[in-house]
């Protein structure tokens, strides 16, 4: 990788990505190692992850916007919003902020609705919450005042069922 970025992609330091260890193990009581991963972030706080073999591809003749997986963008107070994919990632090993709901909850969820979790333990109020369904991780979301507020992004949405 040609001095460290692909457009506007910072490949970040041990210390950075230590960082952000540290804030997924605050916000989630998961230990969990990016350390395995070339870790990159972007001017507007959006976190990439990757295979660290392609820190050694030349990419200086392709014209590429992003490398690897989304993993979550970081918000004010040492807070991250995981995508879902982080969710998957980081969910088998999280303490707290993880809220579960029943199949119909989850399923109106998916639709982009908001829901009331059926165990909130851990859960902190106006955080990032992973939510889960059985051995399921759906995304995150915030958790205001005992509800799980929607955020889940259109795109991974499930469309109405009457379409």
């Amino acid at each position: 990788m040609q001095d460290g970025k692909v457009r506007s992609l910072e490949v970040l330091e041990a210390e950075q990505v230590k960082s952000i260890e540290n804030i997924v193990e605050k916000n989630y009581g998961a230990v969990f190692d990016l350390k395995q991963f070339l870790v990159m972030k972007t001017p507007e706080e959006k976190i990439w992850i990757a295979s660290k073999a392609v820190a050694d591809v030349d990419f200086s003749s392709l014209s590429a916007n992003s490398v690897g997986m989304y993993f979550g963008k970081l918000k004010r107070n040492n807070k991250i919003n995981l995508s879902t994919e982080g969710c998957q990632m980081v969910g088998k090993e999280a303490k707290k902020n993880v809220a579960v709901v029943d199949k119909d909850s989850a399923e109106r969820f998916l639709r982009g609705n908001d829901v009331i979790p059926i165990e909130a333990a851990k859960c902190e109020n106006q955080n990032f919450v992973i939510l889960k369904c059985g051995e399921d991780f759906l995304g995150s979301s915030l958790f205001v005042d005992g509800k799980i507020s929607n955020i889940l992004p259109k795109s991974r949405r499930l469309l109405d069922k009457s379409l």
